[in-house]
């Protein structure tokens, strides 16, 4: 099951700078046996992240399977949390609301064998993307570096189908094009380091096979939850499919 909960915040002081001291403020409130887990793993079944868009400052968590929403979540859609603390910057942080939703994995199966899918994917980039390439950090939506990213966070999640095959991923290599993009670059503070990454909106085109349509559709879908690129757990990385416009190209 993917979960996203979402906290409308009345602080307006904080922004996407702030994200990796909030993931702070959720280990201080989970589960410090299943917190010292998450410590340890490499693939983290959560993401979360800040975002200021239309005059709302939101704190948005996602996890990816039973056992997360259980340790995450849920202590958290407790009515006591309906403030907490940030260090980091001397800020007391009141939570005006909370809202939960939730998609089974089912249905983005579902969807894949009996939909047709469109062939281009509006994406917005809510908060500085990265990838990790080669040691260093490419800031540009390379098709490549998309699906292997979403492909591996997929195979991590779901135990029972593996996304990281190398064959796919060529062809989504040689089939998606960015036939659009408007972005511009940051830098995402770290512990006394800055990671760049890049925001902003761009356009898929899968121009290959139907199912390699259906492939893109089902990786971004879940890529709402589980972000992109690198530091997903820390702020970094969230992305939501929009409706496409004439701005973007659309036909």
């Amino acid at each position: 099951m993917l979960t996203k909960l979402t906290m409308e915040l009345e602080e307006d002081t904080i922004d996407y700078k702030k994200a990796s001291a909030l993931q702070g403020v959720m280990f201080e409130h989970i589960d410090s046996d299943y917190g010292e887990m998450l410590h340890q793993s490499v693939a983290h079944p959560y993401s979360q992240y800040l975002s200021k868009k239309g005059g709302k400052t939101e704190w948005v968590i996602n996890t990816f399977n039973d056992e997360a929403y259980e340790k995450i979540i849920s202590p958290l859609l407790e009515p006591s949390f309906d403030d907490f603390y940030v260090k980091k910057g001397n800020a007391e942080v009141k939570i005006k609301k909370k809202s939960l939703t939730r998609t089974d994995m089912k249905e983005l199966l579902d969807e894949f064998y009996n939909d047709k899918a469109e062939r281009y994917f509006d994406i917005e980039a809510l908060t500085p993307v990265a990838f990790k390439q080669n040691g260093s950090y490419n800031i540009m939506p390379e098709t490549r570096l998309i699906f292997q990213s979403l492909m591996n966070k997929y195979s991590a999640v779901d135990d029972n189908i593996s996304m990281a095959d190398p064959d796919t991923l060529d062809e989504f290599s040689t089939s998606a094009i960015v036939s659009w993009l408007r972005i511009t670059t940051l830098k995402f503070p770290l512990e006394g380091v800055t990671v760049p990454g890049f925001v902003g909106n761009f356009t898929l085109h899968i121009k290959g096979t139907e199912t390699m349509t259906r492939y893109a559709r089902l990786l971004l879908k879940f890529g709402e939850y589980s972000g992109l690129g690198v530091k997903t757990s820390m702020g970094m990385g969230a992305i939501r499919l929009t409706k496409r416009g004439k701005e973007n190209g659309a036909e």
